[in-house]
């Protein structure tokens, strides 16, 4: 199943402005006065082989189209590992529905930055004088006593929504968007603190929400957001003729050395409510660690041999670290990080041909296996195995 204003103008058609090479613009499009749209040339990435699995980017006048909320979502997800796991993941979703071979890849442009930080903040009923904010899809502050009483009783389930858009070249020749995937990234830890009147913090407190009520809230959060984007207001009711798919991802705690995982996934189908939504069975395990070793055991003792016979190598002790990723329970592809203390690059050369060598052995050959040898000068070898494929290697 799996394997990742100017602009106002943009975001807010459903035709992209511009023209691809040898085709003339719609002269039908608005733009802004600044811009003019014979000067406007709006085209695709080029096809990178080595970067097959990834779609192709919009670019305009050469430059990369950013999506709206650029920079808004490192502020709101604590852990890179995260966010990168949703964006990436949110493109392995897109395959199911927009092939590569005819769709291109655009960052968000239908959601605004206010907007979105207004759905991610609590629901607040508004007072006689006082706006509230009853776009909130977090739940109102809860009841009780104290501070802490009144958060745990009603945590945030939601943590962010991330856009990607997916766009094709009409027969016209004008880059048109086909769909819409909208990431509903959930927590599974909601952490606060109380902010005291002398402008100092308490320490964070924390409370774990369960994967049944990230999921539940989910599906209903999803609604709500599809019922938002296809607001006649929105692009003139332009998204109620495209596809909108929508994937939950529940965040890891913010002291995993994990990502998180996708959980559900489903379409809503232009004029149609999100739908048939099916479940995902995907997991992220750290090598070594005790989780793996009572959940996996026979990779963890795979992967352990090979961490030894690397060890073997050096006089001293090297940190072996590997991440598998996993699906319906089967390990599909592992990352393996060897930080050493350089001396030569003759070392480092053999050092790379006996880690190959041990991959080779210890893992399937239907295993995607990717290995970065580092030092404090930072990257010094990669071994990348694709499933069924010869290793790559390269020494920097």
């Amino acid at each position: 199943m799996w394997k990742k204003t100017g602009v106002s103008a943009l975001s807010a058609l459903v035709l992209l402005s511009g023209c691809l090479p040898g085709m003339e613009p719609d002269d039908g499009i608005e733009m802004d006065e600044e811009e003019h749209i014979e000067d406007t040339e709006v085209k695709v990435s080029p096809e990178i082989p080595s970067l097959n699995q990834y779609y192709r980017s919009i670019l305009q006048d050469g430059k990369y189209i950013h999506g709206t909320t650029r920079g808004y979502n490192t502020a709101v997800v604590y852990n890179r590992m995260d966010l990168e796991r949703l964006e990436v993941g949110l493109q392995e979703v897109a395959l199911e529905e927009f092939n590569q071979d005819d769709y291109f890849f655009r960052e968000g442009q239908f959601i605004n930055r206010t907007e979105l930080n207004n759905w991610l903040m609590r629901y607040e009923e508004p007072a006689e004088e006082e706006e509230g904010n009853p776009t909130g899809l977090n739940p109102p502050l809860g009841s009780g006593d104290s501070f802490e009483e009144r958060e745990r009783s009603q945590p945030r389930v939601l943590s962010n929504i991330l856009e990607h858009n997916y766009v094709f070249e009409n027969a016209e020749g004008n880059l048109q968007v086909g769909g819409v995937v909208i990431g509903i990234s959930m927590n599974s830890v909601y952490y606060f603190r109380q902010e005291h009147e002398d402008g100092t913090y308490g320490p964070w407190l924390n409370e774990e929400i369960d994967e049944n009520t990230s999921l539940e809230e989910g599906k209903q959060i999803a609604q709500e957001v599809l019922e938002r984007l296809r607001d006649t207001d929105r692009a003139d009711g332009a998204l109620s003729q495209v596809p909108i798919v929508f994937a939950i991802f529940r965040e890891a705690p913010r002291e995993s050395a994990v990502p998180g995982e996708f959980i559900a996934t489903a379409k809503a189908n232009p004029e149609e409510d999100v739908g048939n939504w099916q479940s995902i069975n995907e997991k992220h395990y750290l090598f070594p660690s005790s989780t793996a070793t009572e959940e996996q055991r026979e990779d963890a003792e795979a992967f352990n041999q090979f961490r030894n016979e690397i060890n073997d190598f050096f006089e001293n002790y090297v940190g072996v670290v590997g991440e598998g990723y996993y699906q319906n329970g089967e390990l599909r592809s592992l990352t393996v990080n060897i930080p050493i203390t350089f001396n030569s690059k003759t070392e480092i050369i053999a050092l790379t041909q006996h880690v190959t060598d041990r991959l080779e052995q210890r893992f399937p050959n239907e295993l995607d296996i990717e290995v970065n040898i580092t030092s404090t000068d930072g990257q010094e070898a990669l071994v990348v195995r694709d499933a069924g494929e010869d290793p790559f290697i390269h020494v920097y």
